[in-house]
């Protein structure tokens, strides 16, 4: 049986850690579901709101910078940027007061979650487009990428 190389080895490490990280954090969910309290006081309420709201202010603006540059992390920028609208609307929503639960609602219908619906078809237009150039015309559904985790390897197979 031959020997498999070093990036083989990340790889199936890496695909491991990442399939034992989903068990784990399937099981964790579930407990905490179970477990959890309905209402709970938290601190610092105003801090992660905001720490929320920062983080989308940061990648809302590096998706600008990154479209008006044209630089490919404009994919990194969007796709991060529309995901955390679409927890923002999560949290908006579920953690909303009687009173502000029709506003929370319709921020997340008419606003947040249309801007990340945007912000995920610009990805994924950019995706293409760099597939197109990058691997001249192969189907997208086609390419298959080195293991992120061979980058910079310098080659010794050992």
């Amino acid at each position: 049986m031959p020997e498999r190389s070093r990036p083989q080895l990340r790889r199936s490490t890496f695909l491991a850690v990442l399939t034992t990280a989903v068990a784990l954090e399937a099981a964790w969910t579930v407990y905490i579901g179970w477990r959890l309290p309905r209402e709970y006081v938290a601190n610092h309420w105003d801090l992660a709101w905001v720490g929320v709201d920062v983080a989308q202010l940061l990648m809302l603006t590096a998706s600008a910078w990154a479209a008006w540059r044209r630089r490919a992390l404009l994919i990194l920028f969007a796709s991060c940027s529309g995901t955390l609208l679409l927890v923002d609307a999560w949290f908006d929503v579920t953690t909303a007061r009687r009173g502000d639960f029709r506003q929370s609602l319709a921020m997340a219908i008419f606003v947040e979650i249309p801007s990340a619906i945007i912000l995920f078809w610009v990805t994924s237009r950019a995706v293409g487009l760099l597939a197109r150039q990058v691997f001249a015309g192969t189907p997208l559904r086609r390419i298959r990428i080195p293991s992120p985790l061979d980058v910079g390897d310098s080659g010794d197979q050992s």
